[in-house]
């Protein structure tokens, strides 16, 4: 499959830990260079990058930023740019995922979720098409959505599954308003993967989970990175305000 995504710089947001590494790692694997996004993680994210640089030959930096700040995505952006050149792929990966029943989540609780899954996702894809419109080139976005969008959670993330709907609706109006520029804007809905965020619930529900996936098995994050990356490529080229179903046969659409 011809991917022609070599030597082209990616910002991956959240890329120092879960699917987010792997998806720098995979994209690492293709000859792409990776920005590696992070607000706290900072020791695996700058091991990450000498990783990648070391393994794969690329050029690869850990960049601080909140996504609840609009200037920290900015400085990011800029960062990223400087240190390892003009960014042609976003992946919008960072989220957060509080656990809780409806009655215990707070107004405040409710609208970070938002302001790192929604907003944050909203201001680095705003900026991206501002340069690639301003720069005359196409570019790609692939967003990191979830199953939950479309089902739920059974175990209690109403803030976390709500604005995952709202980034698949997001993939949909951006890869409309672009698509004559030549910009690609998907997303890849993951079921259950194998990360330290759901860690705890495979270890004590794993057989309730397994009962309601076809394929009967947990996700590696590695298998949502090779989609991430097939979006991201030109193999995908005719592909643009789709969500991917990545579930295991959980929503089979």
């Amino acid at each position: 499959m011809k991917l022609n995504i070599k030597s082209k710089t990616a910002l991956v947001t959240g890329g120092s830990r879960g699917i987010g590494t792997a998806i720098c790692r995979d994209l690492a694997e293709e000859g792409v260079n990776v920005g590696i996004n992070y607000n706290s993680s900072a020791a695996e994210a700058e091991e990450l990058a000498k990783e990648l640089a070391e393994q794969f030959g690329v050029k690869a930096v850990a960049l601080k930023g909140n996504l609840a700040e609009e200037q920290d995505i900015f400085d990011m952006i800029a960062q990223c740019e400087e240190a390892i050149g003009e960014i042609g792929i976003l992946v919008n990966n960072a989220a957060y995922c509080p656990s809780g029943p409806l009655t215990s989540y707070t107004k405040e609780e409710w609208e970070f979720t938002f302001s790192v899954n929604v907003t944050g996702c909203f201001i680095i894809s705003r900026e991206m098409v501002k340069r690639w419109l301003e720069r005359e080139v196409k570019g790609k976005i692939v967003n990191v959505a979830s199953q939950a969008a479309f089902l739920g959670s059974t175990s209690g993330h109403l803030p976390y599954d709500s604005s995952k709907g709202a980034m698949v609706s997001m993939t949909r109006a951006i890869a409309r308003e672009v698509a004559p520029k030549g910009i690609n804007v998907n997303a890849v809905a993951p079921g259950l993967v194998k990360t330290e965020m759901v860690k705890k619930n495979l270890e004590t529900k794993l057989d309730s989970y397994l009962a309601r996936i076809p394929l009967y098995r947990i996700a590696e994050p590695e298998e949502i990175a090779s989609i991430v990356t097939f979006l991201a490529s030109d193999a995908a080229a005719y592909m643009t305000g789709t969500t991917l179903d990545a579930t295991g046969g959980m929503m089979m659409r």
